[in-house]
């Protein structure tokens, strides 16, 4: 798989006796009720991470992580550690863990410390991402790696949300107003648990957000109920396809309050998401020509869903585009990419300014999503 170089000085969350007692803009590490059985595909400790803004701000960030995605047997046996991360192009399917620098990694929009964050002084509660499965598994499944070795996979993603939003609801009573957000993996979990925090805020003004969250493939609903277990139907109150991230957000319009705001962020050119869904779809065409084929799918979803999902609307930009390798950055939100990404005269953060902090909406790429039609 493609991958990143990380660089970064370690740091590590507070871990406080207690919500009431952390300090403001400060992570802290918040041990979740362990009889809600919550754990991590390696059998390690899961846990959230929630940064106190300003007292007199009430409003919240509920911020999905991402970190890649198994979907079979050979897949779960390739997770990514911490001695392959830092080696490019070494990067395997997902993180089994909560790695120890993921403190480190929180910058962007997650920064509410930042003087250029239009969400400065905001609450945020960070729901890491260790299971493999977009936040929803509800598996333990007995593998085997390439060596021989068995293993045990813990698709736990849906037990792991739960403990958070019960830990969420009992913290933060009525949030005036709560933006649900969530990068790569992270930005399907968001769209999928947004309807039942919505439930439990009805008085919130609630905008859904999902950055570089666009993998297309016809083994989505067979993995999401055959491999994960996640009797997607049942649980969530209606049926997904392909085109996942899109097939959610147009039931989510129809299960949430009207003024419910639904957005969306893409790089033109992904350079991460379409080696996923290569491996998915198990197609062997030059990468050049398969990320072409996936900007093209994610430009018609993304015009698809513009007429016919009313309170839509997306960011696509080939911001920071490597004339080398012909490709843009995965994720926009999480990293200074959030403060610097513009297009059209717009900045990443501006738009989403606009959209939950003034309601002013509207779409920015406008042009690569016309031009494909």
């Amino acid at each position: 798989m493609a991958g990143y170089v990380y660089f970064f000085i370690l740091e590590k969350p507070a871990e406080p006796d207690g919500w009431a007692a952390a300090e403001r803009y400060v992570w802290n590490k918040i041990n979740v009720d362990q009889d809600k059985q919550v754990i991590s595909a390696d059998g390690s400790e899961y846990y959230l991470l929630a940064n106190k803004g300003a007292a007199a701000v009430d409003k919240l960030i509920i911020y999905f992580s991402g970190g890649g995605v198994a979907w079979d047997e050979v897949t779960a046996a390739q997770p990514i550690n911490l001695s392959n991360v830092m080696k490019n192009g070494e990067i395997k399917y997902y993180f089994p863990n909560i790695p120890v620098f993921k403190v480190s990694t929180l910058g962007g929009i997650l920064k509410n410390n930042h003087p250029d964050n239009p969400f400065k002084d905001w609450n945020i509660v960070y729901i890491p991402y260790s299971t493999g499965d977009l936040h929803i598994g509800n598996a333990f499944k007995e593998y085997t790696d390439a060596k021989g070795k068995p293993f045990t996979m813990r698709y736990n993603g849906q037990a792991n949300t739960r403990a958070a939003l019960e830990w969420i609801a009992a913290q933060f009573a009525a949030p005036e107003k709560i933006l649900i957000a969530g990068e790569s993996a992270g930005g399907f979990g968001a769209a999928f648990w947004t309807p039942e925090i919505a439930k439990q805020y009805p008085d919130a003004r609630i905008y859904q957000y999902s950055d570089g969250s666009y993998l297309n493939t016809d083994r989505w609903p067979d993995i999401i109920d055959n491999e994960w277990q996640t009797n997607f139907a049942a649980t969530f109150g209606y049926e997904v396809s392909g085109d996942l991230i899109s097939s959610v957000i147009t039931a989510n319009r129809k299960r949430l309050p009207n003024n419910v705001v639904l957005l969306q962020s893409n790089t033109l050119y992904d350079e991460l998401l379409f080696d996923f869904e290569k491996d998915l779809n198990g197609d062997l065409s030059d990468d050049d020509e398969y990320v072409q084929h996936w900007s093209n799918q994610m430009l018609d979803s993304a015009g698809q869903l513009t007429e016919t999902v009313p309170g839509y609307y997306y960011y696509i930009t080939d911001y920071a585009h490597n004339e080398k390798t012909g490709r843009t950055p995965h994720t926009l939100s999480p990293s200074n990419h959030f403060y610097k990404a513009e297009q059209d005269g717009v900045k990443l953060m501006k738009w989403l300014d606009d959209a939950v902090n003034r309601d002013k909406h509207y779409s920015v790429g406008r042009h690569f999503v016309e031009k494909k039609d």
